[in-house]
């Protein structure tokens, strides 16, 4: 039977790259909701600043720069959900490598029992014709 051994070595390697581009995306949709979260204190920074102000120019200006950062944050929003689809997709690509992995690995583990048993066996069958021997030296 053949070594499964450098095929569980590359299925290794590519569940740890799939691991990787899945971290990437993680990394990737964290700084969008960073940045989604800075718009939302911005927002309320500057109301506080122009309801104590209470001046019409203030007012004026927060409208402006609210009713833009709100538009910037549904923008996010919608990036973040195109993101967590394409971590999901990722996440279940890095599912499947790593079941691909673990399959053969159980194979391996399989095999490798199989194996040491076959060679217990021919030392057990090897001890026994040994001691038989000894026995028919003792009784000539």
């Amino acid at each position: 039977m053949a070594d499964l051994n450098p095929l569980i070595r590359l299925r290794k390697f590519l569940v740890e790259e799939k691991q990787k581009a899945l971290a990437e995306l993680y990394r990737v949709a964290e700084a969008l909701e960073g940045r989604r979260q800075k718009l939302k204190n911005m927002i309320d920074d500057e109301r506080k600043i122009a309801e104590e102000r209470q001046d019409l120019d203030t007012h004026m200006a927060w409208l402006l720069f609210s009713e833009r950062a709100r538009g910037e944050i549904d923008h996010l929003a919608d990036e973040i959900k195109q993101w967590d689809v394409k971590i999901a997709k990722a996440q279940d690509e890095m599912k499947d490598a790593f079941a691909e992995m673990k399959k053969i690995e159980i194979i391996q583990e399989n095999r490798d029992a199989e194996e040491e048993k076959k060679i217990l066996k021919r030392e057990s069958d090897v001890l026994d014709e040994v001691g038989i021997n000894i026995f028919r030296r003792k009784a000539e």
